[in-house]
């Protein structure tokens, strides 16, 4: 049962997602002084993979984690994300939001309880600024620092059986941690362009590390939209008592920005 609780906790920590912290890939035709302030909304899929080891339901001891995509996409009920950035000359800021929650349940084997029930949101909350550090006729470099906030939230119900005892456990875990990062993008020729983008943190603060890697090939179909396909990893490692979250998130992600 711990494989299962732990398991599916892991799994709602960060539920398919994009760019929780990366923003809009730089474009060199973007001006440096800009006469008003110009928005971006970018809506994102993240198809990850989770692995690593977690207890987030102490005292159970901690588990390994090796989840496919099938098998988060299978326990989600739902989940609502997505980010916005608003650049100002050289300077933009950027705020992300995630919220995923996953349920599951099962029958038990021993008679004084019938089954349990298992439920799991998660919220991520990102919040960036940037500098457009440097700006050529195909290549631009934006470095930045933000804040990432994570909240994690489990329900374990029991449900009676020849007991006629019902058990329901809450814990609940929240952190944030500091991270700096860096975003490269690189025009392809025609409306082809490509973002590598990272980020590392924690640093003791929050989580002990953490860090992110992106990259992406983005194709404009319009000048105010933009299609993008690529590859995305997040790690963490946050420990809090008996509390333990080490794991690594990484697959493939699609993502859409309207430009305002």
């Amino acid at each position: 049962m711990r494989h299962l609780v732990i398991g599916l906790t892991a799994a709602s920590l960060q539920a398919p997602a994009w760019a929780s912290d990366v923003p809009q890939p730089a474009s060199p035709r973007d001006p440096l002084v800009a006469s008003a302030p110009r928005l971006s909304v970018t809506s994102y899929l993240w198809a990850t993979a989770i692995d690593g080891r977690s207890a987030t339901f102490p005292p159970l001891p901690a588990a390994d984690i090796h989840l496919r995509f099938r098998d988060v996409l299978k326990e989600l009920n739902g989940a609502m994300m997505a980010s916005a950035e608003m650049r100002m000359g050289r300077w933009s800021v950027l705020v992300d939001g995630q919220f995923s929650q996953v349920t599951s349940g099962g029958n038990l084997p021993s008679p004084f309880f019938s089954a349990l029930k298992l439920r799991s949101q998660s919220t991520t909350v990102q919040g960036s600024v940037f500098y457009r550090a440097y700006e050529g006729a195909s290549l631009s470099l934006d470095v930045g620092a933000g804040v990432r906030f994570w909240n994690l939230s489990n329900r374990l119900e029991i449900l009676p059986g020849l007991a006629n005892l019902r058990i329901d456990h809450r814990d609940s875990e929240a952190w944030a941690d500091p991270v700096i990062g860096a975003r490269l993008g690189v025009e392809l020729g025609g409306p082809w362009g490509l973002t590598v983008a990272g980020d590392v943190g924690g640093f003791g603060a929050g989580s002990q590390l953490t860090w992110q890697g992106l990259g992406s090939v983005n194709y404009a179909w319009s000048e105010k939209l933009t299609l993008k396909a690529g590859y995305r990893a997040l790690h963490v490692d946050y420990r809090h008592g008996g509390f333990s979250y080490d794991v690594t998130q990484h697959g493939p992600a699609v993502a859409a920005t309207y430009r305002f």
